[in-house]
């Protein structure tokens, strides 16, 4: 069966950090989290002119995936944590798993072939591609590239004297840039979404926007994927966090999943007293983690540290799902 996903293609104008943690800059993030957009989102549709709840309607109204790379009509796709259903060419089956390691993101092409269990022979020379990029096109050009470069951090008081310090900027080759999928639950939020989507796009995502980080064009689309009859699992495609009771101890046995840690500092704070305040933290399903094929609504959660007067903070963990077919025990954390 297929089913066409709304999307949105975000062409870089300048470069983009994304931050690991405070004091962390000299190496930027490579994926742009479905919560992390999600808070962006609400931040923009408030400055758009909405009101909070306006805004929180706006997120209960659509469900994102995290942004992944695409390269002219080519679009990747985190590999699924599942085991993968190829083989390579002329590499020795014990060595199998270390070349599947290697793989980040699968092309639209292959990553259909992996929700649909289709067993394929991957040539290694011909479809892996800058090392992490699994495709059908032989001459893929540079989607991203990483560049360190020295800053200097100078004291407001200039008390003490100035700081070096590095930060890395991810740079997008000719052609190139990050997508995301959306799904609607409520189409009449449309208007507020795409309105708020291109003030982002002019007030930049992610850190260091203030020295031009981070600015992009929007691009409105859709993409058709052709998912598996008869689907026995499903891939997150974005950050998942379960409601309780939502996954039982004997679904996470028959699940693949990595989780990681969401927190930080408030970057979007109205107040700029609160900025050094740091968020609570909570842990969460990382994109491509694999679960039964039952329904997952997952939650938003308030991560508002205890200070007085303090607006909430809103930790999006919904996201987009897409069904897989897997073979019995094609699954493992």
């Amino acid at each position: 069966m297929e089913k066409i996903f709304d999307c949105i293609r975000l062409h870089f104008t300048t470069p983009l950090h994304i931050s690991r943690g405070r004091e962390q800059y000299d190496e930027s993030a490579k994926v742009l989290h479905s919560d992390t957009i999600a808070a962006a989102l609400f931040v923009a549709a408030l400055r758009s002119g909405a009101t909070p709840e306006e805004a929180l309607a706006m997120l209960d109204g659509c469900r994102l995936s995290s942004a992944f790379p695409f390269w002219k009509d080519l679009y990747f796709f985190p590999k699924p944590l599942a085991y993968m259903p190829f083989s390579f060419k002329k590499i020795p089956e014990e060595k199998q798993g270390k070349s599947y390691k290697k793989i980040r993101y699968l092309s639209k092409f292959w990553f259909e072939k992996m929700l649909n269990g289709e067993e394929e022979t991957i040539d290694k020379e011909i479809h892996l591609q800058q090392k992490e990029f699994l495709s059908e096109e032989p001459e893929l050009s540079t989607v991203y590239k990483a560049e360190v470069v020295q800053r200097v951090n100078i004291p407001p008081d200039y008390a003490s004297d100035a700081t070096p310090f590095y930060t890395e900027r991810i740079f997008f080759g000719p052609g190139a840039g990050l997508f995301l999928l959306v799904e609607w639950r409520d189409e009449s939020v449309k208007d507020l979404f795409y309105r708020a989507f291109r003030l982002l796009g002019d007030s930049g995502i992610g850190t260091d926007k203030s020295v031009g980080n981070g600015f992009f064009d929007p691009e409105p689309g859709n993409i058709k994927l052709r998912l598996p009859d008869g689907a026995t699992h499903q891939c997150a495609l974005g950050l998942y966090l379960p409601l309780e009771g939502e996954l039982r101890d004997e679904d996470l046995e028959q699940s693949a999943w990595m989780i990681t840690k969401r927190g930080g500092y408030i970057a979007g704070a109205q107040n700029p007293e609160h900025i050094s305040l740091r968020k609570r933290s909570v842990f969460m399903f990382q994109e491509g983690s694999v679960f039964p094929l039952k329904k997952l609504e997952g939650k938003r959660v308030d991560l508002k540290p205890d200070w007085e007067n303090l607006h909430p903070v809103w930790r999006e963990g919904r996201t987009v799902f897409v069904p897989i077919k897997l073979k019995p025990d094609n699954y493992e954390n």
